[in-house]
């Protein structure tokens, strides 16, 4: 004969057996999506190798504020100063904010993908009027200014002479070509990147598979730009003039690819404690 605890373990194991199991707070965080992530990485990978890049080396400011503290800046006002004695012009007319203007036409003009043309009217017409101011007690006033205005396009052909080598050529479009090609990258995978983020929240793997991303994309950029941080020096190594700008540019590359990648880790370290302790306080509601 049944026994009344025996009688009450039944029932009890029958409504065990008939509630249904709790569901995890984040069923598809726990179900494997390889396609989804292998995309995401690509993207994310990308999509900040091409931020650092146009942050960087692909930015004529960046470039800019490089060569006013290289000797590329000093290399530029010698060939300037050179062909100003050529013609007898004293280079004392050359000042400061002449070079960083000329600097700043030169590097713009190159990451347009044109030729340099510089324009020294400016130190010439200077260089006239100081001829005009000692000349004056002589009766003979307005003859440097005539004679700056002929030597002007006669400097500005020599300078720019100089400056547009076959070498600044080849730079020069392959600057505009990976502007190109960077640009292109940003925004596709910035799209993609916001699609497949559109697609996690509503799948409810949102934290699960960005940090995934963010983990491979810091291993993978952080190799690739300490990789370009090393080989860019030594493949200056046969142009002793610039060695030195080469090895200072790679170290702020550098420092600006780690400080964008550093953000990359700190948004994943966030994603991976919200996985940990996220679900936990969801588990317990």
């Amino acid at each position: 004969m049944t026994t009344r605890s025996e009688i009450r373990a039944q029932r009890e194991a029958a409504e065990q057996a008939s509630t249904p199991p709790v569901s995890d707070p984040e069923p598809a965080a726990e179900k494997s999506n390889h396609f989804f992530n292998l995309w995401g990485t690509i993207f994310l990978i990308l999509f900040i190798l091409s931020a650092i890049l146009n942050a960087t080396i692909l930015n004529p400011k960046f470039v800019l504020h490089e060569v006013r503290n290289s000797v590329v800046e000093t290399t530029i006002t010698d060939q300037v100063n050179g062909a100003l004695e050529r013609y007898g012009v004293p280079t004392s007319v050359l000042t400061d904010k002449d070079t960083d203007r000329l600097l700043n036409q030169a590097v713009n003009q190159v990451y347009a993908d044109k030729n340099i043309h510089l324009d020294l009217s400016t130190v010439t017409q200077r260089a006239g009027a100081a001829a005009d101011s000692q000349l004056a007690q002589y009766g003979l006033a307005g003859v440097g200014s005539a004679a700056s205005s002929a030597l002007s396009q006669n400097i500005n052909s020599v300078v720019n002479g100089q400056l547009n080598t076959p070498a600044v050529a080849r730079l020069a479009n392959g600057i505009h070509l990976a502007k190109v090609a960077a640009n292109m990258i940003f925004t596709v995978t910035g799209i993609g990147l916001m699609v497949l983020a559109v697609l996690a929240v509503l799948g409810r793997h949102f934290a699960q598979s960005f940090s995934r991303m963010g983990i491979w994309t810091v291993i993978i950029d952080g190799a690739l730009c300490g990789a370009i941080g090393k080989l860019a020096p030594q493949l200056a190594a046969d142009q002793p003039d610039y060695t030195a700008f080469v090895a200072q540019l790679s170290t702020d590359f550098m420092r600006t690819a780690l400080t964008m990648i550093g953000m990359v880790l700190v948004v994943t370290i966030i994603l991976l404690i919200w996985r940990i302790f996220g679900r936990r306080l969801l588990s317990r509601r």
